[in-house]
Formats: C-alpha cells, structure tokens, sequence
C-alpha cells in the first residue's frame, strides 16, 4: 500500500556500488538537490514578441554529507528495512576520482523508512564521484556526484529498488 505525504531527512537513504560493485549504505546528514535539469536551447526567430526554447541535454550532480567513519563494509538494507551502514570512509575515497561508473540509489521514504512505490532517484552504471572530502575538526565528510560520460544508463526517478550487486 502506498503512503502519501511528505518526507524528513531521516526517513531517506542512499546507495552506492563500491570499488566490488557491491551496494552500501553510506550515512548521510544532508542531500542537495536532486534530480535532471535541462539546458535550454533558444529557438526563436528574429519576427517573434516572446523567446521559445527547447530542452537540452540533461545534466545531474548533487552534494552529500554525513558522519566521517571507517566502519567495516556491510551489505546495503533491503526495501522498507533501516540502512545497514558501512563506513562512509571506506566507500567513497576509494571511489573518488575514479572513472568506472557506478550504480546509486537516493530513497524518499514517505512518513517511514523507504518502502516499494516511494520515490527513488538513481541509475546503474550512471554516476561517478568527482569530489571527496573531509572535515576532520566537524567529523563529516561531503562528496559530489555527477553523470558519468561512459553510464549505461542515464540517472531517473522510479519506485523500484536497485539490485544488491551491480
């Protein structure tokens, strides 16, 4: 049964494939914004009163912070469940600057833990982790997510759980 209404922060998680292709659960304090934004391509004519655009190619990056930690890897929570954290630490610095594209997942649980027909924004094979960094006097880390070049496919919104080992 889906729930409607609105979401916290603590009813979200988020995924990613490590270096193994296994999925974690990463901590996270905070999200930017997510989703595609288009750019627009002007198409008007010199004899038109009001400017007309086309969408343009999409693009996608967002920023995350959470705890810093080195927690050992553990496999990612299944649907519904609390995420199952690995180390924030041990995920994302091996991936930083890396051009293999990996599998992420950000899961909008609605009023409770994340459950099939939430909204979810992700993609196989799609992102890459252009930024990685550590803030050792606050204990927090912040990494960027971008669009990989070389994905399989691009970055949208669904309900459907990623698969534990891509």
């Amino acid at each position: 049964m889906t729930i409607y209404g609105r979401t916290v922060g603590k009813f979200c998680k988020f995924q990613i494939s490590d270096s193994s292709s296994a999925l974690r659960d990463i901590p996270v304090n905070s999200f930017g914004s997510v989703g595609l934004t288009y750019a627009e391509q002007d198409v008007t004519a010199l004899q038109e009163a009001i400017s007309s655009v086309l969408n343009g190619q999409g693009s996608f990056s967002t920023t995350i912070s959470g705890p810093f930690d080195n927690s050992t890897d553990v496999n990612a929570s299944t649907t519904g469940n609390r995420p199952a954290l690995s180390g924030s630490h041990g995920v994302l610095s091996g991936l930083n600057g890396g051009q293999v594209s990996k599998t992420f997942g950000i899961y909008l649980g609605i009023r409770a833990d994340w459950a099939a027909g939430d909204p979810v924004f992700g993609g196989e094979k799609c992102c890459l982790i252009s930024g990685y960094t550590v803030d050792p006097t606050a204990g927090t880390y912040s990494a960027k997510l971008v669009v990989a070049g070389n994905r399989s496919e691009d970055p949208a919104w669904g309900v459907a759980q990623l698969d534990a080992t891509t």
